[in-house]
């Protein structure tokens, strides 16, 4: 459920009670059952103290797909990795609590676009798509944006059905970045919203996402 170079809140509680929380990177899952994040940047004192196999902690996470859900879970710290990369190896549970966060679904999509803000065009990918919002990625050296600016996207067309696709107007209201990419979330404004149901009856399932009719 949550996408590999995610973010996720950690919460370690010692068997004396004293607590710590950071903020990390999800990896991936191995086949043994366990998930592999990165270690926190902390300095060597609290990195022996907290991070000891067998302690328990709570794990937070937001999972965007469909109509998006806040993943919460207890784990258990497995093994700790500090060379030659520095992670930790936690246990997966059986169960997991998710709260949905969405009112309409997203669907997974992989789209080429144009951002256009400012006078300026950037090429882009759009992940994910729903009637009142989308995702999109951008490489780590193309031009940065800020939660709260105005943007268009400008979906890239490859035939004369598509040329009348209408731009998708909103606002920047959430960002993340990697080494490997810039990840922005969008929400759409009355016109946006227009563009976006329109772009939606213009997709189709080619059985793994949405992708635009021949």
């Amino acid at each position: 459920m949550i996408e590999h170079g995610g973010e996720m809140t950690i919460g370690i509680t010692t068997p004396v009670g004293t607590s710590f929380r950071a903020t990390t990177t999800f990896i991936g899952k191995h086949s043994e059952n366990v998930a592999l994040i990165e270690l926190p940047k902390i300095n060597d004192d609290d990195l022996e103290y907290f991070f000891q196999e067998g302690f328990w902690l709570v794990v937070r996470a937001i999972s965007q797909r469909g109509e998006g859900a806040l993943v919460h879970f207890r784990s258990q710290i497995v093994h700790l990795y500090q060379h030659p990369i520095p992670m930790v190896a936690i246990s997966v549970p059986r169960t997991m609590e998710v709260a949905q966060l969405r009112k309409e679904p997203r669907y997974e999509l992989n789209l080429g676009a144009r951002i256009c803000a400012d006078d300026r065009k950037v090429e882009c990918e759009i992940r994910d798509l729903s009637k009142g919002g989308c995702r999109f990625v951008t490489t780590p050296l193309a031009r940065s944006f800020q939660v709260g600016d105005l943007i268009r996207l400008e979906v890239v067309v490859r035939n004369k059905n598509d040329a009348s696709l209408a731009p998708l107007n909103g606002k920047v209201c959430n960002l993340q970045r990697s080494l490997h990419y810039a990840r922005y979330g969008v929400e759409f404004d009355e016109l946006g919203q227009e563009a976006a149901k329109k772009l939606l009856s213009h997709l189709k399932f080619d059985g793994t996402r949405l992708t635009l009719r021949a």
